[in-house]
């Protein structure tokens, strides 16, 4: 078979069935790594011990007569006697749980690892792209909302109990209704390839939860499966795009579960250590992760298997974008013994140019933790960017801490110090009030500090920093003060987030109170601590529903564009100003001036046409601890000035609008232009 042109010139990693039988095809330069094929019977029996005797550059492989789909296998190293996951398995037959013989080449374990290893699956070869209704969402229309597969519908007991915490429980009717009746429109999974719990949870009787440690790029994991991870997963996605909602997936490229060192070997550390993981001059293992190793995205191998993989899940597995944990990793690039961030490493441009991908919403989360690892707003054109100085600067704000006017304004009007107005839409910019890692927006308001003692680790993991308040009491109060006192600082955060320029991300389960009862860090938490409770009350679901159709249907601060933006080419506003509470212009002291706490934007629409409605908005912020009146610009005799939020009690006049202590409004004003 070496010489059928088949499988000359065209060889690419991976299984390659055909009627006669299958080619197994594996990344593995070194000229003495001597790997072996081994197949299974489905008890894991091992049938066939095959040596791998063709090699065409760093690829090795064997075609075996007879194979059909369905058929177990796994890759052995003789020298190291670790029995090896190929990194391109569509499909494993379990999952991976930690154990010591999976202790790898520095670690001088003896042990034969092979039953710990979960068995690669041979799948029929698949088209690249299958068809699939996706849903078009524009970008200043986009509400991403962000789940774990398992935890959102773990307790749900509208789902039936057989299909909860899995990925038909997320495609079932009644999560889905939920979901469309918030009025979001695209759904972030956190991460659902294989992964596998840490050594260190593993002795502590815990396991990772989040799924942030994986052993394999293309296999979903089947922690949410019931039969067929790869066909539940698609059904999973299809029944989301039928309700009209985009998925996306929370991808982990910047490490894998083989950890550091000393930790285990099933795969990438035995294949190609030097190709698949940044060294240092030593030739010791990065580790900008955090988690003991670093993936490359600038090496031939690694870019490669980068790139494939999320051509799968886009193509093949049919979701519509990506968040990257930890983007940042992906933008270095190895030479002269250093990592160096740059918008044109290899693996941008390979996205920018790939005709597939460059369709896919990208989505990074913009920092890891190697050296000049915060890169906000450095991403190429077309990204998204979690914005984590929005997150803080509202936090900050309506907590009370001392924040200048002007960078309450620059956060609510799309961050432009960091996303450029001439060549990234103000929707660039991912506004956040919470998210997976960190405080619940219950817990921000709940807990000044963080409690993570059923973490293991002495309430020394998580962010130590989180802009709380809890009001007068640490965690759960009957207090009826308190609880409206906590209510209130709630409705102002989701105000200013999903009436902020660029695309609003709601945590899941905060319309509904979910509590982490104060941990901040609740990775390794599989239990009722991580799961959506869905007994407890839903006060802020109608406010959030009320605010996404405003949003929606009306426009918000996230579809305008400004005159000075230079990315659309024309300009949807015709006047903005921002003003003090006593009406006036802002000037440049009061922007200054930390005591300057309430303030107001004032927008006016340009009409489409001379029959066009001419329509004004007013944003009033009320930062301060005392009942402020806003003088407003004065209307036609037969418009008024009207507010938007009933959620918040508002006087209204003519000329003045008056808030409660630390509140946010809206207010909307249409006059009609009447022709020539």
């Amino acid at each position: 078979m070496a010489t059928d042109s088949r499988y000359g010139q065209h060889w690419r990693p991976g299984v390659w069935l055909d009627e006669g039988g299958c080619l197994f095809v594996i990344h593995a330069p070194a000229l003495d790594l001597q790997l072996e094929l081994r197949l299974y019977d489905d008890q894991e029996h091992i049938q066939q011990a095959l040596p791998l005797q063709l090699r065409q550059g760093p690829l090795q492989g064997i075609y075996v007569p007879e194979v059909r789909p369905g058929q177990l296998y796994a890759y052995r190293s003789v020298r190291h006697g670790k029995t090896l996951i190929d990194p391109y398995a569509r499909l494993l037959n379990r999952t991976l749980e930690w154990g010591s013989a999976l202790l790898g080449l520095d670690s001088q374990s003896s042990e034969d690892s092979d039953a710990l290893v979960p068995k690669s699956v041979v799948r029929a070869v698949e088209p690249e792209a299958r068809p699939m209704n996706r849903p078009i969402v524009l970008p200043q229309q986009r509400v991403i909302y962000e789940l774990h597969v398992k935890g959102f519908s773990m307790l749900n007991p509208e789902v039936p109990a057989d299909i909860r915490g899995r990925y038909a429980g997320l495609a079932h009717s009644a999560s889905i209704a939920y979901l469309k009746s918030l009025g979001i429109t695209t759904v972030q999974l956190m991460p659902c390839m294989s992964f596998m719990s840490e050594a260190h949870l593993v002795a502590r009787g815990l396991s990772n939860y989040w799924g942030y440690n994986p052993v394999n790029f293309f296999a979903p994991d089947w922690r949410y499966a019931l039969a067929d991870p790869i066909q539940e997963f698609r059904d999973m996605v299809d029944a989301l795009h039928s309700a009209g909602l985009e998925v996306l997936l929370d991808v982990v490229y910047n490490h894998t579960a083989e950890s550091d060192a000393q930790g285990p070997a099933f795969s990438f550390k035995v294949l190609d250590k030097a190709g698949y993981y940044r060294l240092t001059p030593e030739g010791s293992l990065e580790n900008f992760s955090g988690c003991g190793n670093s993936f490359r995205s600038d090496s031939p191998a690694g870019l490669r298997l980068i790139m494939d993989s999320l051509r799968y899940w886009y193509g093949s597995m049919g979701v519509d974008g990506f968040r990257f944990d930890l983007g940042s990793s992906l933008g270095r690039v190895s030479r002269d013994r250093q990592h160096d961030f740059s918008p044109d490493s290899p693996f941008f441009n390979a996205v920018a140019q790939d005709p597939v991908l460059c369709q896919a919403l990208m989505l990074a989360e913009p920092w890891d933790l190697g050296p000049n690892g915060y890169q906000l707003g450095n991403f190429p054109p077309g990204w998204l960017e979690v914005n984590d100085r929005f997150r803080d600067g509202m936090r900050a704000f309506w907590r009370g801490d001392e924040m200048l006017p002007g960078e309450v304004a620059h956060l609510l009007m799309g961050s432009r110090r960091y996303f450029d107005k001439s060549s990234r839409p103000a929707h660039t910019s991912v506004n956040n009030v919470s998210y997976h890692d960190g405080f619940t927006l219950e817990d921000l308001v709940s807990y000044n500090e963080r409690h993570n003692l059923a973490n293991g680790e002495q309430n020394r993991d998580g962010h130590g920093h989180n802009l709380s308040e809890n009001h007068g009491a640490e965690g759960p109060s009957t207090d009826e003060a308190v609880l409206q006192a906590r209510h209130l600082h709630k409705l102002n955060l989701l105000l200013s987030l999903l009436f902020a320029r660029g695309t609003p991300h709601l945590l899941g389960g905060d319309e509904r109170g979910r509590t982490q009862l104060g941990n901040n860090n609740a990775y390794c938490q599989d239990n009722e601590i991580s799961w959506l409770d869905w007994r407890k009350g839903s006060d802020l679901v109608p406010v959030v529903q009320a605010l996404l159709g405003i949003r929606q249907q009306l426009g918000s601060l996230g579809s305008i564009v400004l005159p000075d933006e230079n990315w659309f080419g024309e300009s949807n506003v015709c006047g903005v100003e921002w003003r003090t509470d006593h009406g006036a212009p802002m000037n440049a002291s009061e922007w200054e001036e930390p005591g300057c706490r309430s303030f107001s934007l004032l927008l006016e629409r340009a009409p489409t046409d001379a029959s066009a409605s001419r329509e004004r908005w007013a944003v009033l912020l009320n930062g301060s601890t005392r009942t402020t009146a806003f003088k407003l610009p004065s209307m036609s005799p037969t418009h008024s000035w009207r507010p938007m939020l009933s959620h918040v009690h508002t006087a209204i006049t003519e000329a003045a609008c008056t808030l409660p202590p630390t509140s946010i409004q809206v207010l909307r004003a249409i006059s009609q232009v009447l022709p020539a």
